[in-house]
């Protein structure tokens, strides 16, 4: 199966759930002796903090990570400026492993078809990227690093909704409409929705998988009632535009505050 650069989704049934069950090529190293060994440092203490995390420590010490990685502290911080830079070093590892092992979604054919190859890729993705964003939840408000690669990773997931179901979204009627549908696929297939579904709600794979794709076909099968809504009033226009004011005044005193005034 062709491999996705774009970064669809995820995997049906229970078992295929780790990224361990698919097993993908590993990173070349290079020739030089030094450099390689080098790599493999790196690539030992990135292993081992994704493992204790993967067993729930969402915040190890660099003490608990050396011990795991079978390295002195020392050489975490010979390798790695921070915990942050290896944090984001793990997370890309992760991720690269993810994204070897996604299958390729078609963008044509039954919408049958397309949505159960999307669904059977977002539950591998976010059954796999599971461990590495609940630790994210706690680094993201504070790195850069980390709320960019988030960034990114949101960016690609609206990019795989507009490619692999441009044929339903073609059907609503304007441009308004359409994003607000993609905005809306988006709510049900992001992992905070999956994370609801698994953690607070104790689904299980198939069953966060069967309720994502009915939200997926309720959302594609509003086009056509769509053009009759009116889904807006006076009464949400003011709450909007008093929250969009409170907004842009903490922004002004975010700069206000960089600015040391």
């Amino acid at each position: 199966m062709t491999q996705n650069p774009e970064m669809e989704e995820g995997t049906a049934s229970e078992g295929r759930g780790d990224w361990r069950s698919r097993s993908g090529a590993e990173e070349r190293l290079p020739r030089d002796g030094r450099a390689a060994r080098a790599v493999r440092t790196r690539q030992a203490v990135a292993d081992a903090l994704l493992s204790l995390i993967d067993e729930g420590q969402l915040r190890p010490t660099s003490k608990c990570i050396a011990k795991r990685a079978g390295v002195s502290e020392r050489t975490i911080f010979q390798h790695f400026d921070d915990l942050e830079t290896l944090f984001s070093v793990a997370a890309e590892r992760i991720g690269a492993r993810i994204v070897r092992n996604l299958g390729f979604v078609p963008d044509d054919g039954p919408l049958d078809a397309r949505l159960s190859a999307y669904l059977d890729e977002l539950t591998f993705l976010h059954e796999s990227m599971t461990p590495i964003r609940r630790a994210s939840r706690l680094h993201e408000p504070f790195s850069p690093v980390v709320d960019c690669a988030l960034g990114m990773l949101r960016t690609n997931m609206r990019r795989g909704i507009e490619r692999v179901f441009a044929i339903e979204l073609a059907r609503f009627p304007g441009e308004q409409s359409r994003r607000d549908a993609i905005e809306a696929l988006m709510l049900v297939v992001t992992w905070s929705s999956w994370e609801n579904m698994r953690r607070n709600a104790d689904l299980s794979c198939d069953d966060a998988r069967r309720v994502i794709g009915l939200g997926v076909r309720a959302v594609l099968a509003s086009a056509e009632a769509v053009a009759g809504w009116s889904l807006d009033s006076p009464g949400a226009g003011r709450v909007c535009a008093a929250a969009d004011d409170r907004e842009a005044g903490d922004d002004r005193m975010g700069v206000a505050q960089t600015d040391g005034r």
